[in-house]
């Protein structure tokens, strides 16, 4: 699931405009059928799917989202688990000893060196980000249409594991990503890494 915001509506049929996705500030064409329905306007922030499917790949589903954040700046223990749209910020100074769930349309980065000393689980069409700087030391699975970055300096320690997974992203134009164990994936729609980073080198 990725998040963004409409961009904009065909005035002759709001089924058909576009959206912009936030963390790549990618321009995708959505086709939603229902979007009439959900009281969305140009501006409005949005969760959606990206079906791969196409010759373009196009957005999907789109979902009214309502933010709210949560910033972790000191040492906390875990575990931490997300609630239905929420961001959590694992950012400087930062650091969750134990386990993170993000959960129901979700999002966590882990950046500026903050980090999670335990296991990351990315589920039900939620994102995880880590980068500049960012660290899990932990193991990270991801699951049903969930994304996963590692960008931007940002590393892994553990395992990563992919089960029905919508991308997996190593690296992009501001840095690369080190995973220094293995990465395992099932059934994924999109991987890009990018020549930039580590994977599995013992570093």
């Amino acid at each position: 699931m990725a998040l963004g915001k409409v961009e904009s509506i065909d005035p002759t049929n709001a089924q058909f405009g576009t959206v912009r996705e936030t963390e790549t500030d990618e321009v995708y064409n959505y086709d939603d059928p229902t979007f009439k329905e959900k009281g969305l306007a140009v501006g409005s922030a949005v969760t959606f799917k990206i079906d791969y499917q196409q010759k373009e790949p196009v957005a999907t589903d789109l979902q009214p989202y309502t933010a709210t954040e949560r910033l972790i700046n000191t040492p906390v223990d875990g575990p931490i688990e997300s609630v239905a749209g929420e961001t959590i910020r694992v950012g400087r100074g930062g650091m969750v000893r134990g386990n993170v769930s993000i959960l129901n349309n979700g999002v966590l980065f882990v950046e500026d060196s903050g980090s999670v000393e335990g296991e990351i689980s990315v589920g039900t069409g939620s994102n995880a980000i880590i980068r500049k700087g960012g660290i899990v030391k932990g193991n990270i699975s991801v699951s049903n249409g969930s994304v996963l970055k590692v960008v931007n300096k940002g590393t892994v320690k553990g395992n990563i594991s992919y089960s029905s997974g919508n991308r997996l992203i190593i690296g992009n134009d501001n840095g690369g990503g080190t995973v220094t164990g293995s990465v395992t994936t099932d059934r994924i729609r999109k991987l890009t890494i990018t020549a930039s980073s580590i994977i599995n080198c013992g570093a």
